[in-house]
């Protein structure tokens, strides 16, 4: 049985392991300022690139979403994440995939919101001390192939006026780098945002669906 570590966001312990850690309880905390400012309580939301959940757990006990869905391509999520919400008496409201961008996901799932602290290194960078302390599921994505098939992809899975923001590192991508990835999604590009005071290297990355209303 896995010794797992807690850490606590509102009401919600969340189970983790050092080496599913990839930031999202440090500096994917900035999610929840923003999107409470910028979009306020959704319906569905989905982390994508989930980890344990560190994002998503923390967005449900801020009441930014009514239930969540946590997507990893590890395995080693699942049993954590389940853990998580067994702990924490969220059957229900949380559920755990194991699942290559949205092959594994039910299809018949949507959300509102889409967010994510994907791999932000698009090489076998050794720049990066990622390389040295984490596994590269964690880090590297070469030549943005599991962004490309996220954006190829997650059009058909969001609901109207869905939205996706994902975290992005200034350190190895630019903005520029995933604008056309976006475009050809057929998303619109809403814009770039920084994730606040001490977090520099990060940016958000804001599409969304089109607004097909005709108007009056």
């Amino acid at each position: 049985m896995t010794a797992y570590r807690h850490v606590t966001f509102g009401e919600i312990r969340v189970s983790y392991t050092p080496a599913l850690d990839g930031g999202g309880m440090g500096f994917g905390q900035a999610y929840v300022p923003f999107v409470r400012e910028h979009l306020g309580p959704v319906d569905r939301l989905l982390e994508w690139c989930a980890g344990p959940g560190f994002i998503g757990f923390s967005l449900l006990a801020a009441g930014l979403c009514g239930t969540l869905d946590l997507a990893d391509v590890n395995e080693d999520t699942e049993p954590a994440v389940r853990d998580t919400v067994r702990a924490n008496g969220l059957d229900g409201r949380a559920t755990a995939h194991v699942s290559d961008c949205f092959a594994q996901i039910p299809p018949e799932l949507s959300w509102d919101l889409v967010v994510g602290n994907p791999p932000h290194v698009n090489s076998d960078d050794a720049r990066t001390d990622y390389r040295r302390r984490h596994s590269p599921l964690i880090w590297q994505d070469s030549d943005w192939a599991i962004h490309r098939r996220f954006y190829r992809q997650v059009r058909d899975r969001l609901r109207p006026g869905g939205n996706v923001i994902l975290q992005e590192n200034h350190r190895f991508s630019s903005p520029d780098d995933f604008k056309g990835l976006i475009e050809e999604s057929g998303l619109d590009h809403v814009g770039v945002f920084d994730c606040g005071p001490g977090l520099e290297d990060y940016y958000f990355l804001w599409s969304r669906l089109p607004d097909t209303g005709t108007g009056s």
